[in-house]
């Protein structure tokens, strides 16, 4: 399947396969993370940013091969490696800045449903917007991503509420990525 159609495809997702894309991605990141939920949950937002941070050169790296193979006229399809490793990579991450959200969550005093439920409805109106992108779409996200966990590191020294905001817009972009690739694979 081509990067193209499968955008469409993951584009085409309800709110209810979203919310079930997410809940899988957040269960298959431990494939990634190797830590259990009441592990990464005794973590602190900073640490849990840094580590979902850490993952995206790996993204990165994992979403060119991706594209790069997906262009190429003579490939018919993409190595399921290459593949898995965007859909691993990208679990993680999600993962990993859902933990955080939890955690600022219960050391701030607000609820974590709805920023998730932005997340979602943040991820399936990028994955409807990417027709005619001059960046490859994976990258495209996963640059966004990194922007918004950066900025959501950067809040948590003195703009509380701006931690959520940017967490949201990465799990949407992670969710993203991870829904492309899980239609690719």
């Amino acid at each position: 399947m081509n990067m193209n159609r499968a955008v469409a495809r993951a584009a085409a997702a309800d709110a209810s396969q979203l919310r079930r894309a997410y809940s899988a991605a957040v269960a298959h990141g431990s494939r990634n993370t190797r830590c259990s939920a009441s592990e990464e949950r005794a973590y602190g937002t900073l640490r849990l940013l840094t580590l979902a941070t850490l993952r995206l050169p790996d993204l990165f790296l994992y979403a060119h091969v991706l594209q790069v193979f997906d262009e190429d006229p003579d490939v018919e399809q993409v190595p399921p490696v290459i593949v898995g490793a965007v859909r691993i990579i990208s679990s993680g991450a999600l993962r990993l800045a859902h933990r955080a959200l939890e955690t600022h969550a219960r050391n701030v005093g607000y609820e974590t449903g709805a920023w998730v439920d932005r997340a979602l409805e943040q991820a399936g109106a990028w994955l409807c917007c990417q027709v005619d992108v001059e960046v490859p779409v994976l990258l495209d996200q996963a640059r966004r991503a990194a922007i918004a966990l950066t900025r959501a590191t950067a809040a948590t020294a003195d703009d509380r509420m701006l931690v959520p905001e940017e967490l949201a817009n990465g799990l949407g972009h992670l969710l993203a990525i991870y829904l492309i690739a899980t239609t690719i694979g």
